[in-house]
């Protein structure tokens, strides 16, 4: 049997602001009829709201705690991909497959130990297209390949590379964020960069018609986390850690398919070595949702994680979601919701202020069915004790069974102490 090609597309900050996901005022035509021939999850979360512990995580189906990548992988951050740890392109490339990087990769300060046979760095979107077009024939049709795209837009800057606003059917704005004309002009910015995001894959998907490739080839599309805006990126409210998710693969025939099982990003790579029909070692944290896809035994996720440690700063954070309920952590006293350096760009965040200074408790419990925006904290609601105790109780459980370094490093602030207390 021939073994399929993949194709795995991770973009920035996009959360779920795709038409496909009933966004209608972006311009995402490509993805929306890529998840018309395959499959859409509607419950995708990453285990992290930022860019590169997710994208960790994603890579090695390990949560971003036991990758070494507890914050930014470039710059005077420091965080790099543990060298002990497998990226998805060794699993590939140790079973005859090519496997090239086109784009950034925003894991490790040393790319050359990830396990691609050729890496294209160029972030533009232009540029990116432009080594795909220019190196098919003489890389990819040389064995099965396993391609992996990393496309920097729709991060900020959002005229990255000369993108132009987009407004030609209108403006979406989350109902958590204030509408006003400014705000509206940073929205219309950013799905100018999301259309420009959508026409490469378009181009992705052109280029492997065009070379018989298609039929055969394994497309996944998701993104790191939430958008780029306050109580969204950075945060572990569902604005930050929800995330696109579409497979295509035409040999599955499987079309226009929606699932709405919890899928947490540490099962994308079980799934993908799954589907090419590669050995998933107990290493590896997630869990293959082929059986899912498939219609077989499939247990579903009773839960998921996401984690905070480090972003542009030290803010330890950690949760556990069920289909009903969310509850959150807060291991620093600091009140205020920590926004990420490229969020406090523009408009919104002056005018979100209120939402985010003086607001943040330790314990943050909200009944996610009826108040989606996670407004209501009824962590303090004696109604909602038992809940509370039951999700703090699994969420020690996974912190002790995954060795979360928070419970072993020495942490100076009181209120760290007296939380990390209650937990054991």
């Amino acid at each position: 049997m021939t073994r399929p090609n993949i194709i795995k597309i991770i973009c920035h900050d996009i959360g779920k602001h795709l038409g496909c996901y009933g966004i209608k005022s972006v311009n995402t035509n490509s993805i929306d009829n890529l998840a018309k021939e395959g499959i859409l999850f509607n419950n995708a979360f990453a285990t992290s709201p930022g860019c590169s512990p997710s994208r960790a995580a994603i890579a090695t189906g390990r949560y971003p705690h036991n990758t070494g990548v507890l914050g930014l992988a470039h710059a005077h951050f420091g965080w790099s991909l543990d060298k002990k740890i497998k990226h998805i392109a060794k699993y590939f490339s140790s079973n005859d497959y090519n496997s090239i990087l086109f784009g950034l990769q925003h894991v490790t300060y040393h790319e050359e130990t990830l396990g691609f046979k050729k890496i294209f760095p160029e972030r533009p979107a232009d540029h990116v297209i432009k080594n795909i077009e220019d190196n098919i024939d003489t890389i990819l049709f040389k064995k099965p390949f396993y391609a992996e795209v990393n496309f920097f837009e729709p991060h900020r800057p959002f005229d990255f590379g000369g993108v132009k606003s987009y407004r030609s059917k209108g403006v979406f704005i989350p109902k958590y964020i204030p509408n006003n004309s400014n705000i509206k002009k940073e929205f219309e910015a950013m799905q100018g960069a999301i259309k420009k995001m959508d026409e490469s894959v378009g181009k992705i998907i052109n280029i492997l018609k065009k070379k018989g490739l298609y039929e055969n080839t394994i497309i996944i599309f998701t993104t790191d986390h939430g958008i780029p805006f306050p109580r969204a990126k950075g945060t572990l409210y569902d604005a930050g850690i929800e995330t696109g998710l579409i497979i295509s693969y035409p040999k599955l025939k499987i079309k226009n398919k929606k699932f709405n099982e919890l899928i947490s990003n540490i099962d994308i790579l079980p799934t993908l070595l799954d589907l090419a029909k590669i050995k998933i070692p107990n290493t590896i944290q997630g869990k293959s949702f082929y059986p899912l896809i498939m219609n077989k035994k499939y247990i579903e996720n009773k839960q998921i994680f996401a984690e905070k440690t480090y972003h542009d700063l030290f803010d330890p954070i950690r949760c556990i979601r069920n289909k009903n309920y969310k509850l959150i952590i807060n291991f620093d006293s600091d009140k205020i919701i920590r926004v990420p350096g490229d969020a406090m760009m523009g408009a919104t965040y002056k005018s979100m202020l209120d939402q985010i200074i003086n607001v943040r408790e330790r314990y943050e419990l909200y009944d996610i069915k009826k108040d989606k925006l996670e407004k209501k904290n009824l962590a303090k609601n004696e109604k909602y004790k038992n809940i509370r105790q039951e999700l703090l109780k699994k969420l020690s459980n996974w912190m002790k069974s995954t060795k979360d370094p928070l419970l072993s490093n020495q942490i100076k602030s009181p209120f760290f102490i007296d939380t990390l207390k209650e937990l054991k």
